[in-house]
């Protein structure tokens, strides 16, 4: 893609981020957010919406929700926990990866013993989310 004739520079299409850049920010219970990427922060168009590195301190939550039309995948780094989606609780340590679809209520617990870190990326569903149907 070119603008006025020129050929748009390698620089605006790649986006490298220090985590340590971002600050942490409290979100839902004990949640620490670090929101390394969203949508609508870049010279193109994605269906990511977001990319978060989180912490969840030892023994903390962070509160159920759903996201209607964003689904993600979650890489635990460190730690270990549960995750409750649905109907669903699995235990999750620090290596796993973890992924759900849209429209289902989830939540994230930490082991009393270490935080639990992880990276969650989230892409906006292409089509009509299906929650638990079918399921």
């Amino acid at each position: 893609m070119t603008t006025s004739g020129q050929p748009q520079s390698a620089e605006s299409r790649l986006i490298v981020t220090a985590h340590t850049d971002v600050e942490p920010v409290p979100s839902r219970g004990d949640l620490l957010v670090r929101r390394v990427f969203e949508a609508g922060r870049t010279p193109f168009e994605s269906s990511f919406q977001f990319v978060l590195h989180n912490r969840i301190p030892a023994g903390g939550a962070n509160q159920r929700h759903v996201h209607e039309d964003v689904e993600k995948v979650y890489y635990f780094l460190s730690g270990s926990g549960s995750v409750s989606c649905g109907p669903w609780t699995k235990d999750v340590q620090g290596g796993d990866f973890l992924f759900f679809p849209a429209a289902i209520e989830h939540e994230i617990h930490a082991d009393a013993d270490a935080d639990l870190d992880f990276i969650v990326c989230a892409a906006r569903t292409l089509e009509a989310p299906r929650g638990l149907e079918g399921a």
